[in-house]
């Protein structure tokens, strides 16, 4: 493999218009050699990153082997723009440059012309239901290292992983690969439950895992509690429209005017986001885009209500 000044300095933006020969990177390879990039960077900037899922995971023994599509990290809130700026000036960007502050997420996805992979960057992960830097500090003091792409890295402890595999295959039921991932942890769950129950605890994931305890012996007349409302509409709603009315609903009344504008008229990078040919449009053509849009959105509109009033009646229960 190549050193890794090499892969750097070809990762930036050319210098001059003389043109350079094309390398067509395999997707296995453009996630381990993405991972020593964000590790090498990350290390440079003095910022804390785990890689999660993925090849890290099954390294540590914490996900059954099978391709990855993409490379997933974590890191702490406030290291987020730093790292966005410092892999920007290695050529990648942002998806969708703004993070919405009316219908909030838990990451942003990272691209690079030419890199057939991506980069999940998480703040948050979804299923740990404790304080975000609360539970970044727990996962981060039991890290260990491992290699990927010939390069040190952080990535997380096997325990942390599986709940990580388990979480991410429970909150995708639909998937049906996943299967697999939650038949795999739930075998390597069985041989210390009492352990990996008091770590979920500390990471606020009995709510969503609660089933899974339920279901071991030795667990099972623990306090399981009750899964969060967020893991609810995130493992039940089929239609993103679902999770944005519910938010609307949920958010105080002097933000619903910015949401319901944003929901009604997105961004041209929101509205890009499947088709990053979209963002090429002219002003007519994506009025167009936008008007058959919201008129998809109407028609489908009865369909989202039933989801919204069954999903209501669940959470009552």
């Amino acid at each position: 493999m190549k050193p890794l000044h090499v892969l750097l300095a070809a990762m930036s933006p050319p210098t001059s218009a003389a043109p350079a020969p094309v390398e067509v990177l395999r997707i296995t390879e453009s996630i381990l050699l993405s991972a020593a990039v964000v590790s090498h960077v990350a290390a440079e900037c003095n910022i804390r990153v785990l890689l999660i899922k993925g090849p890290a995971a099954t390294m540590v023994g914490a996900r059954p082997v099978r391709p990855s599509l993409d490379l997933d990290i974590l890191l702490h809130r406030s290291d987020l723009k730093a790292l966005l700026k410092a892999l920007e000036q290695q050529g990648w960007a942002a998806r969708i440059p703004e993070v919405s502050e009316a219908f909030p997420d838990h990451s942003t996805t990272l691209i690079n012309p030419g890199w057939p992979s991506d980069i999940d960057v998480h703040w948050r992960f979804p299923g740990f239901y404790e304080d975000e830097s609360e539970v970044f500090e727990h996962l981060w003091a039991a890290r260990q290292s491992i290699e990927l792409g010939g390069r040190p890295a952080w990535t997380l402890s096997r325990n942390d992983a599986l709940l990580v595999t388990l979480l991410h295959a429970l909150r995708s039921p639909a998937k049906g690969v996943l299967h697999d991932d939650v038949a795999f942890c739930l075998q390597e769950i069985r041989q210390s439950p009492q352990e990996h129950y008091d770590r979920a605890l500390e990471l606020g994931a009995i709510g969503p895992l609660g089933p899974l305890f339920a279901e071991l012996p030795e667990t099972r007349a623990f306090d399981l509690g009750e899964p969060p409302f967020d893991w609810v509409l995130r493992t039940t709603a089929q239609r993103s429209a679902t999770l944005r009315l519910f938010h609307l609903m949920e958010i105080p009344w002097s933000r619903k005017p910015a949401a319901l504008w944003q929901a009604l008229v997105p961004s041209r990078e929101s509205i890009s986001w499947h088709d990053l040919d979209l963002r090429d449009m002219n002003h007519w053509q994506q009025t167009s885009f936008r008007f058959r849009r919201l008129w998809r959105s109407l028609t489908e509109g009865v369909q989202t209500l039933r989801e919204v009033r069954e999903i209501r009646a669940r959470i009552q229960k």
